[in-house]
Order: C-alpha cells, then sequence, then structure tokens
C-alpha cells in the first residue's frame, strides 16, 4: 500500500466513525423526545441516555 492509499484509507475510516457517531447521538435524541413525550422525569431520561438535562431541556422547549 502506497501512501495515498494509507492516506485514503485513514479519511475513509475517520468518515465511518464519524457517521457511525452522528447515527448514534440521532438515535438518542429520537429515543429521548419519545420518554418526554411520555413524560418521563429529566433525571431519568438523564440517567438511561446519557444526555444532560439542560440538553433535555432544550428538546423539551422544541416539542411545545
Amino acid at each position: 500500500m502506497n501512501k495515498a492509499e494509507a492516506i485514503s484509507n485513514a479519511v475513509m475510516s475517520t468518515k465511518l466513525n464519524q457517521g457511525r457517531r452522528e447515527g448514534l447521538e440521532l438515535g438518542i435524541i429520537k429515543v429521548s423526545r419519545s420518554m418526554l413525550k411520555d413524560n418521563l422525569p429529566l433525571e431519568m431520561i438523564s440517567k438511561y441516555t446519557g444526555l444532560s438535562i439542560e440538553k433535555l431541556e432544550e428538546l423539551k422547549k422544541e416539542q411545545e
């Protein structure tokens, strides 16, 4: 493998990992919105999703 191929592979790997992280974050936000819709306590949602109370309050305001 030459230097250009190695760089290309590294870039592709980075992009793939970034896409996975973004997809995971979107999934967590989607679940959090469902939990907020069901009026679950913010502390519980935060515990299970890892999102901050502040972020959950933002999501809650968006739903109003």
